[in-house]
């Protein structure tokens, strides 16, 4: 510290601005042997605005949570900087690498990795099963920004997105968490790559997820509240890869998303691929049968390519007594290719229903929709419930590229559906 202040006081002598002063007065942070999380965390808890991490000849260890509880705060991991979990570390079930818990707080590694040890957190002799081990967890942090950070092998997510903490018996002061999450890279993850619980103004770009696997949901990302003062609020992925997961590349799950205080969603994919992922390219299952109490609002898929699922291309699961009251979900320039691989059992699209009264309800694939295909099946299938339940509002136009020419059944239980296929 010393030095910090002979800079400042060497740069006022010679009559620099006082941003000059602020980045030569940037802390940085001394490698040392064994574990680093508490000089990293002296640094971070001194309140300056940058801290940065350099390149060491070696990884620098982390052996606990480093907590981010300074706002307005830049933590720069420099190019080659290997962040490494120390091994037999993090035992605790919801111990994260990071927690983020103020805001405006970024976080920027380009060509710098974290790492955590997955296997031995999936080894019961070693360590008790858990699917929290998150790398980076965002806690009511607002306007954060996480960019060019490669993050890989955790015991839970890579992100980590959802609502502040709380006390016991009470709400949280905050809500959700906002931000942008740009170029990173977060693969082979024992849960996630990414989950959403709770955001809003979230913006996902450049960004690659892949190889999720060992507990479910063992997706690429999971957009899934469990409370209805959650926000699934103008959330934004564009340009992003899911890629080999275990399960699904993009998964929603809404069921839990019911009650008095729920908020309409606004969640949009632009410009995204899933490929070569377990099962579904994409999951949404929409309601909670029987219920009507679940958001309005829409859910926007747009450019997107889906290829090599094991499963289905898309799989959605509908059920909603009153379409009136619900969400739309819509479909532009979509393309699938060769999905459902495992066997004809899955389709390209598969849409479903309970035994509960509710309807499949508000889908629109859009006007340029194609579906490449060379099995012999429907490019389209409705299960039976959803077929004695009835359709309703749901329309486009999909183009299906098979020589099979097996045509899809939608049931008789239509209620303003003009949804068509050509050849």
């Amino acid at each position: 510290m010393k030095s910090k202040y002979l800079i400042s006081c060497l740069t006022m002598v010679a009559g620099l601005s006082l941003s000059t002063q602020a980045a030569m007065a940037d802390i940085v942070v001394k490698w040392q042997p064994g574990d680093n999380a508490a000089n990293i965390q002296k640094a971070i808890d001194s309140g300056d605005s940058t801290v940065i991490i350099p390149k060491a000849a070696q990884p620098w260890l982390v052996g606990e949570t480093i907590y981010a509880k300074q706002a307005n705060q830049k933590i720069v991991f420099q190019p080659g900087v290997v962040m490494l979990a120390q091994k037999g570390a993090f035992k605790p079930k919801t111990a994260n690498m990071v927690t983020v818990l103020a805001d405006n707080v970024t976080l920027s590694g380009y060509d710098a990795k974290f790492r955590m040890r997955k296997a031995d957190y999936q080894n019961p002799n070693l360590y008790e099963p858990s699917q929290f081990r998150h790398i980076i967890a965002f806690r009511g942090a607002n306007n954060f920004v996480v960019e060019g950070l490669t993050l890989q092998d955790s015991g839970g997510d890579g992100l980590f997105i959802s609502h502040g903490q709380s006390q016991k018996n009470q709400l949280p002061a905050k809500k959700y968490s906002s931000g942008i999450v740009r170029d990173v890279i977060s693969r082979n993850h024992h849960r996630l790559g990414m989950s959403i619980m709770s955001a809003q103004d979230l913006l996902v770009e450049n960004s690659t997820f892949q190889g999720s696997s060992g507990t479910k949901p063992a997706s690429g990302v999971d957009i899934e509240p469990d409370h209805d003062w959650q926000k699934l609020a103008n959330i934004k992925f564009i340009n992003n890869k899911f890629i080999n997961n275990q399960r699904n590349g993009i998964q929603i799950g809404l069921i839990r998303y019911r009650g008095n205080n729920v908020s309409d969603i606004s969640i949009s994919f632009d410009g995204c691929t899933s490929t070569g992922n377990g099962e579904d390219g994409i999951s949404i299952n929409a309601h909670e049968p029987g219920f009507t109490d679940g958001p309005k609002g829409f859910i926007d898929v747009k450019n997107c390519n889906i290829a090599s699922s094991g499963e289905n291309g898309i799989f959605i699961k509908s059920d909603h007594k009153n379409p009136v009251d619900t969400f739309q979900i819509n479909f532009d320039d979509i393309t699938l290719k060769n999905t459902a691989t495992k066997s004809t059992e899955f389709f390209p699209i598969s849409i479903q229903n309970s035994l509960e009264p509710g309807v499949v309800c508000n889908i629109d694939f859009g006007k340029k929709f194609s579906i490449t295909d060379n099995k012999n099946r429907p490019a389209l299938y409705v299960n039976n419930p959803a077929k004695k339940q009835g359709l309703t509002n749901v329309h486009g136009t999909i183009q299906v590229n098979n020589s099979q020419k097996k045509e899809p059944s939608l049931g008789n239980n239509l209620n303003n559906v003009t949804l068509k296929f050509t050849n």
